[in-house]
Order: C-alpha cells, then sequence, then structure tokens
C-alpha cells in the first residue's frame, strides 16, 4: 500500500470530495452560493473532461457552444457524474501528470470538498444544540477526523496541507491581500509565514492551518477556523 505522504495530494482530495458528495447527495447545499452538490459536481466534471467548458462561457464567438455543451453535463444523473469524477481525467489531458495534477488541483478538490461538508456545519450552528454523532468517514480519513466541538470537520493529511500551503503562499494569498486592500501576514504554524499586500495598505494578520487560510482567502471567512488580528 502506497504511505500516505507519498500519495499525489490531488488523488486524496480527489476521493475525498467524490465521498463528501456521495455522502450527502445531489440536492445538499454548498458553500458555493446558488449551488447544490449537484451542480458542484457537474462543475467539477466537466472540468475535468472539457476545461474550455467551464472557462469559455463567457468568452465571444465560443461561448454559446460552451454553454450548451455544458448542459449536457447538467442532465447527467448524480452517480453518473460521481463516477467520472472519481476515474479522473481523460488519458490526453495535462493532469495525467501528478505534477500538473498536484498543481492544479490540489486546491481545487479541498476547497470543493470543503463547500459541501461546511454548508452542513454552518446549518447545524444555527440551530439548537442537539446529540450530533460524527460523519462516517473513509478509513483513509480515519486520522483526520474532526474535534468534539465540530464532529463533522475533517482535517486533511499534513502532505496536503503542506502542497496547499506551497500552492497558496505563493498566488493565492497575494491575490486576497490585493482584494481586501490590506497587507496581509498569513501565518501558519509548522508550515511557515508570508506577507503580502502593499506597505501603505492597513496591516492585518491570519493564523491557521494552511487549508483554513486557504478558505478564508478564497472568501469563505464564516467557515474558515483562523485567528485575525488587526495591527
Amino acid at each position: 500500500m502506497t504511505s500516505p505522504s507519498l500519495r499525489s495530494t490531488a488523488a486524496a482530495e480527489r476521493q475525498a470530495l467524490v465521498r463528501a458528495l456521495r455522502q450527502h447527495g445531489p440536492h445538499a447545499h454548498t458553500l458555493c452560493e446558488g449551488w447544490t452538490a449537484h451542480d458542484l459536481a457537474v462543475h467539477v466534471a466537466a472540468r475535468d473532461a472539457r476545461p474550455h467548458l467551464v472557462f469559455g462561457q463567457e468568452l465571444p464567438v465560443v461561448g454559446d457552444a460552451a454553454r450548451e455543451k455544458y448542459k449536457t453535463f447538467e442532465k447527467m444523473d448524480f452517480e453518473d457524474l460521481l463516477d467520472r469524477i472519481e476515474a479522473g481525467v481523460p488519458s490526453w489531458h495535462p493532469a495525467r501528470s501528478r505534477a500538473v495534477d498536484d498543481a492544479v488541483n490540489t486546491v481545487e478538490f479541498f476547497v470543493h470538498t470543503e463547500d459541501v461538508l461546511r454548508a452542513e456545519e454552518l446549518s447545524l450552528s444555527d440551530e439548537e444544540p442537539a446529540d450530533i454523532e460524527p460523519a462516517d468517514t473513509d478509513p483513509a480519513d480515519a486520522e483526520t477526523v474532526g474535534t468534539e466541538l465540530q464532529p463533522r470537520r475533517r482535517r486533511a493529511p499534513e502532505a496536503v496541507q503542506r502542497r496547499l500551503w506551497q500552492h497558496a503562499s505563493r498566488t493565492l494569498f497575494l491575490a486576497a491581500a490585493r482584494k481586501h486592500n490590506r497587507r496581509i501576514t498569513f501565518i501558519s504554524p509548522g508550515f511557515g509565514s508570508v506577507t503580502h499586500g502593499s506597505s501603505k495598505d492597513p496591516m492585518i494578520s491570519l493564523e491557521g492551518a494552511p487549508g483554513e487560510l486557504i478558505l478564508w482567502a478564497f472568501g469563505r471567512e464564516q467557515a474558515a477556523d483562523v485567528t485575525l488580528r488587526r495591527h
């Protein structure tokens, strides 16, 4: 059996996403505004099979054709979509290379997995406290189950967290600082720290696990477990 530390991080998060979607079902809410789990599965399956169908819909000339073909994925059965996602990209796809796959998909699949899992968590937090059993998890996630206070929150394996930090610290956190017009120091104990943004902007610091910082940077502030400090 392959050691978890040697597994492709994108492949690990792909399977985590499939498990989350399958567990919660096609009608479950997600953190992607206006999207159900089925909508999210359509997005991922189309992105895998025909990236231009996702990214080309707003382009002139080709946009209409892209939107029409995207509709074919929208009409697919939920389980068929999950089977496609689980199988991975077609043989010609650049992401068949582990290096490319990890680079372009680890963050994508991590965020979308949490989009499914944490939408339920947020809805539960708005209800009266109840006796909640931890969600069923795959044996591969056995060491990443959430805390007593957050029974449905998983923790991604360290190899995934390191990959998330590697990618986000270079580009995503820079984009987040620019978006918020802040000079932001991102701190993740055990992984590192990095500061982005103009020295003229107000400064804040954010501390948390790499995945939590990424969720914040992606606009999932309400769902992200981070500590924010203003300076």
